[in-house]
Formats: C-alpha cells, sequence, structure tokens
C-alpha cells in the first residue's frame, strides 16, 4: 500500500485506501475504507478494550490506549506490532500524536 501525498491543506491521510480506524471493547482495532464502508483490518493485541486510537501526522504509524494500562504502536500499512509503552496505573483514556 502507498501512503497518500499531503494536500494542499497540509493535512496527511492515512494509508491508501484505509481512512479510519476504530477501537473497541472486544479488545481489537479495526481499520475502515470509508468511501466503501468496507473493514479493511483488525489489529489484536491488547489484553482489554481500546479506548483511544489515532494516526501519525505522517499517517504511518497508529497509536492505540487501552484499559489494559498500555499504549501500542502499530504499523498502519500492515497492522504489525512496533512497540508497547507501560507506565500507567490505569487504563488509557485518550493518545494522540504532537502536530508537525
Amino acid at each position: 500500500m502507498k501512503c497518500w501525498a499531503r494536500n494542499s491543506c497540509g493535512t496527511y491521510f492515512g494509508v491508501a485506501p484505509i481512512s479510519f480506524i476504530s477501537g473497541s471493547d472486544d479488545n481489537t482495532i479495526r481499520l475502515w475504507n470509508a468511501a466503501t464502508g468496507a473493514h479493511l483490518r483488525t489489529i489484536e493485541g491488547h489484553t482489554s478494550l481500546v479506548t483511544s486510537v489515532t494516526f501519525s501526522p505522517d499517517g504511518q504509524t497508529i497509536a492505540s490506549g487501552s484499559n489494559d494500562e498500555t499504549i501500542r504502536l502499530w504499523n498502519a500499512a500492515t497492522g504489525a506490532h512496533i512497540r508497547t509503552l507501560e507506565g500507567h496505573t490505569d487504563g488509557v483514556s485518550s493518545v494522540t500524536f504532537s502536530p508537525r
């Protein structure tokens, strides 16, 4: 998959044709095509419900927060796990990347 280019406003989009992501009480992250509504991929790895998901500004990485007290980073193109960040003593309610 190729990453979409930056648009005239400087906004990055996710990995084509992925348009959005969702986190769920079933401990998964799902990637969707907004144009068709098609489910593209399910990412598994959290051991409790996923409370927050976001794309990095360049669209190449997904960050997810969970009630399992971790933040996980994923490759947006493949769904591969990159890293787990630990240290919270309760569920993670929000994740975001700093803007460029």
